[in-house]
């Protein structure tokens, strides 16, 4: 019988041969975090890097090489930045039993994941801000292969959510979402937006914090696309997993943020629709890669919770809801 393979994980051994490919010698290699890509820690006598392994079919390597141009025109921002090879590469093609696989190492971002509080949401503000302001004259030969647009971030996972909620919930739900996703591309479609360069999911879990600085980490989601989604994620962030700290923080951020760069006026006002088109995208994505998250959580009472929030968060579309009852 042949045996298909989805997402293999490679062995620490062979992740240590790659570096004798580079002007560093790894002492140690642990296998850090397996999610959408897999993550070693590697430490050499003096420092340590992590080296990321791509998924298979998950960028291709013209998408790679735009997400490193990305980082390395980050001058002055702190950022975990692509080492190069001997060679003068930053990719290791990895012949994986899924397929071909790229692997690239970058340094190592000191100090830990920001609690959060006023003080440091001020500060993670600021650090999205500087970053938005020098990514500006971002320039690259390579294409992303998709933007940060309504087609990426709802017409996409509504496809893939569709079928799911219509066989727990049936057509009714997925009836609302339809209508969610459509009201809110109209909306989108009425406000005069800031395009730019995004880091795409930006929040404390993709940063650390070491002597009261911030360093950014994992752009593994970049692309160009609405400014207001990725200033939208951050306050997804604090209303799902900081909820009594939710105002006071929200505050904070976008005070840090605006005192390095403006925000437009309608781009501000788009905000709340970002928050519902993270929970559609983010939840597109678990579906699609049931690899990372599995399938027990997918069920009628967590889609009945997502649907809940999305009414919630469009209380005005009610009178369709109804009309379509």
């Amino acid at each position: 019988m042949d045996i298909q393979v989805r997402h293999s994980l490679i062995n620490t051994d062979t992740i240590k041969q790659i570096f004798n490919d580079y002007d560093i010698e790894a002492v140690q290699c642990d296998f850090l975090a397996r999610g959408l890509n897999d993550t070693y820690l590697i430490m050499t006598e003096e420092e340590t890097y992590i080296y990321r392994v791509y998924r298979g079919g998950w960028r291709n390597k013209e998408a790679i090489l735009f997400e490193l141009d990305a980082i390395n025109c980050l001058e002055g921002c702190r950022v975990s930045f692509p080492i190069k090879k001997r060679d003068g590469n930053y990719l290791t093609e990895l012949k994986a039993p899924e397929g071909l696989r790229y692997g690239v190492l970058f340094s190592y971002s000191k100090g830990e994941r920001p609690q959060i509080n006023v003080e440091s949401s001020k500060v993670i503000g600021e650090t999205l801000g500087k970053l938005h302001e020098k990514s500006d004259k971002l320039t690259s030969n390579y294409e992303r292969g998709f933007a940060l647009d309504t087609e990426h971030l709802l017409d996409e996972p509504a496809a893939v959510i569709s079928p799911i909620l219509k066989k727990y919930l049936g057509s009714e739900e997925e009836e609302t979402l339809q209508i969610v996703v459509e009201n809110l591309k109209a909306d989108l479609a009425g406000l005069n937006l800031e395009i730019g360069f995004c880091h795409g999911d930006f929040h404390n879990h993709n940063m650390h914090i070491h002597d009261g600085a911030i360093e950014v980490f994992d752009f593994d989601c970049c692309a160009i696309g609405y400014r207001a989604y990725d200033v939208a994620v951050s306050w997804w962030n604090l209303e799902n997993n900081y909820k009594n700290l939710e105002a006071e923080c929200w505050e904070a951020f976008l005070q840090g943020y605006l005192a390095k760069r403006n925000l437009g006026g309608d781009d501000l006002k788009s905000l709340p629709l970002f928050i519902t088109t993270r929970r559609i995208w983010l939840l597109g994505t678990m579906l699609q890669n049931d690899d990372v998250w599995g399938t027990n959580w997918i069920n009628a009472r967590s889609l009945e919770l997502f649907i809940w929030q999305l009414k919630t968060d469009r209380l005005g579309d009610e009178e369709f809801y109804e009309d379509n009852e």
